[in-house]
């Protein structure tokens, strides 16, 4: 919709008022109007006749009848014709400024002592049909901008070449108008063009044969090199094909370009009725045309990328492992030094404390003693999260179990873990991989889920331990994740796809979350034993369903 004309009522009055008596003089002003600005400008029929539409003396008919909305949505429409024509706006003020210059003479003859009156009603006309237009000139280059962008987004977005060039030309003909299109892609072998995506024609789309580079309109653009448009269809012979001269009366094309030697194909819209392109489209055709190439290129590239996946692999694999290490590491120093520098403070200012008979010195070495302890324990927390001692003493399940427990202490979740009693110990790196799966999966639970309750089950069958990891809160759409959580989730499957296993994660809004891990059964090859186990953890080794609570 076009915006209104921003004028007064009493600046409208005065308006009409001129109009009416100018009426006469139209077409004098207007031919005087036209000279000044072939000799200033030289300006092509196409152009004149646009910023002719934007004067006073077009629009006299519409004034007389006080309808001044359809002459703003005149303003709207040639100043996105002068746009895309590329007339600067300078003209377009040139423009309106000379014909207000060549009205001024019969306005003063004819209104007399009111000439200032309504010579000041006709500037404001000026300006405010200069800001209709240039607000035209502003949304034209919006649109432009936005198509660009959403080509860009589907660049990045498609899964394949073949989605991508689908949504590329659904996007080239919305932005266009055009009701039918397809993007044509070289053969290497045979050098031949053929369709690699279309929209508009329906059930009609025979079976193409291919087009040879020079032959024909579409062979003559991929030839050359340069975008062309072929206005009316119906006045070429042989070309373009049948379906083509059916559907459109003419047809837009541009080449698409990986280098500036090196052409990969042409994009090419059509219309159903007779339509010359203005520069501004060329240039917008031409701009998604070479976008389109650059993205097409991208896809080839995606054989190489995943050449070196496994390479990928390995390495991410290697990080993980030395991610484990330096957990270690730095759990170590923090036990061996920053732990025991903690200690040694606390047991000076307990010292210290029992030495003291100033209540006032007593009651801050006591509050001292409380800030030391809140630290020690928090600084056993961070160990414990960086290496469990539970995990390299116990084992896997019990540290499970702990994290359970913990989750329940915590947040008031009720987790439930049943275990098979055939699962026994695994590899150091197996039960790692698990343990750290279960503690980012609970995280997610405590942090995103707003659960009441989660269940984690673990069995060993067909040669694989399956790890099960189930709560009923509010669920997620995966492709509306935080990326946060997705990064977490990301980490889950590096660890488990590192062991030549995988992950599936099944969720809906509402529904809660289902973890499922799979992983080879790598066994340690000295498993803990039994008693040692059943000593700090009763139950373990033999099938248990326990509420942490």
């Amino acid at each position: 919709m076009s915006p209104p004309l921003l004028l007064k009522e009493s600046s409208r009055g005065q308006i009409l008022e001129a109009v009416r008596v100018l009426r006469p003089f139209f077409p004098e002003i207007t031919s005087a109007w036209r000279s000044r600005m072939f000799e200033e400008f030289q300006f092509d029929g196409r152009a004149m006749i646009s910023l002719e539409r934007l004067n006073l003396g077009t629009g006299f008919a519409l004034f007389c009848q006080g309808d001044f909305t359809t002459f703003a949505e005149n303003l709207n429409y040639f100043g996105t014709r002068l746009a895309k024509m590329q007339v600067e706006t300078r003209a377009v003020a040139r423009s309106l400024e000379l014909y207000e210059l060549f009205c001024e003479p019969y306005v003063a003859k004819a209104f007399g002592d009111r000439r200032t009156e309504i010579v000041a009603a006709l500037e404001m006309f000026s300006s405010v049909t200069f800001v209709s237009v240039s607000l035209a000139y502003f949304e034209m280059q919006r649109a432009a901008s936005a198509a660009l962008l959403t080509v860009l987004d589907a660049e990045l977005s498609a899964p394949d070449l073949p989605g991508l060039l689908k949504k590329v030309l659904e996007i080239t003909a919305s932005t266009f108008g055009a009701e039918l299109g397809a993007i044509l892609l070289r053969d290497p072998e045979t050098e031949m063009l053929r369709v690699g995506a279309s929209v508009g024609f329906g059930a009609d789309q025979e079976e193409e044969q291919g087009v040879r580079p020079g032959e024909g309109f579409t062979g003559r653009v991929a030839l050359t090199g340069e975008a062309d448009q072929l206005t009316e269809t119906t006045d070429s012979e042989g070309d373009p094909d049948p379906i083509l001269r059916r559907k459109a009366k003419s047809l837009w094309a541009a080449p698409l370009k990986k280098s500036a030697d090196e052409i990969i194909g042409v994009l090419e819209i059509g219309f159903p009725m007779v339509y010359q392109w203005m520069p501004t489209e060329r240039e917008l055709m031409r701009a998604i045309a070479d976008r389109s190439a650059l993205a097409i290129h991208r896809m080839q590239m995606t054989d190489a990328l995943r050449e070196r996946e496994s390479r990928i692999a390995e390495l991410s694999g290697h990080l993980l492992r030395v991610q484990e290490e330096e957990r270690k590491h730095i759990s170590r120093e923090l036990h061996d030094e920053t732990g025991q520098g903690l200690m040694v403070i606390r047991l000076y200012l307990g010292m210290l404390e029992s030495s003291l008979h100033s209540r006032p010195a007593h009651q801050k070495i006591s509050e001292t003693l409380a800030v030391v302890d809140r630290t020690i324990e928090g600084l056993r927390r961070m160990i414990g999260r960086l290496t469990p001692l539970v995990l390299q003493e116990l084992g896997m399940v019990a540290a499970i179990r702990k994290e359970a427990k913990d989750l329940s202490k915590n947040t008031g979740v009720k987790a439930r873990v049943a275990v098979a009693e055939n699962v026994g110990r695994l590899a150091p790196e197996t039960e790692t991989a698990i343990y750290r799966v279960v503690q980012e999966a609970l995280h997610n639970v405590a942090k995103h889920a707003q659960a009441k309750n989660t269940t984690i089950q673990m069995t060993r069958e067909d040669g694989a331990v399956k790890l099960a990891i189930e709560d009923d809160g509010v669920g997620f759409v995966q492709k509306g994740i935080s990326k946060v959580r997705s990064f977490g989730l990301a980490g889950m499957r590096e660890r488990i796809v590192a062991l030549g296993g995988c992950v599936k994660v099944r969720s809906s809004k509402g529904r809660g979350t289902r973890i499922e891990v799979t992983v080879p059964d790598a066994t340690s090859p000295a498993p803990l034993p039994a008693m040692a186990a059943d000593s700090a953890y009763p139950g373990r080794g033999v099938a248990v369903s326990s509420t942490a609570s």
